[in-house]
């Protein structure tokens, strides 16, 4: 495949992704009236506490990988190396984060989410697997 098609692939992907994202995070604000009704008394059972410490850490935590993640999609967009390797960092780093709690959510954020993550290996493999990242043209 000639560079320009692998940069087209890879910038059509990464709009995908970010399409994806905004509406995985617009569906979120209304995801406890998409669970059953057991499943979101509990989700506020377990959110109902004062917000403590903690709390802000991980809300910080989340920011902050969520900009280094679109910074990297922005990199990626303009072809830059160095923005596929962070992409796979916050990926990595993002990815334990799953190991510390349970996780309750919707069917379709669940099928966004799926989704993401394999426009994300698509994106990454095209990143790292394709000469969409070699310079000039």
């Amino acid at each position: 495949m000639d560079k320009s098609k692998a940069r087209l692939i890879l910038r059509f992907l990464l709009v995908a992704l970010f399409g994806l994202i905004v509406l995985s995070i617009g569906l979120a604000f209304v995801a406890d009236k998409l669970l059953p009704e057991a499943l979101a008394e509990w989700v506020h059972q377990e959110n109902a506490g004062d917000f403590s410490f903690g709390d802000i850490i991980g809300l910080l935590f989340w920011a902050a990988g969520l900009f280094l993640f679109l910074v990297s999609m922005v990199g990626l967009f303009c072809c830059q190396r160095w923005a596929a390797w962070l992409m796979a960092v916050v990926v990595a780093v993002f990815s334990l984060q799953l190991l510390t709690s349970p996780t309750v959510e919707p069917g379709i954020l669940s099928l966004l989410g799926s989704l993401s993550d394999v426009v994300t290996g698509l994106v990454l493999g095209a990143a790292f697997f394709t000469d969409a990242l070699e310079p000039g043209e």
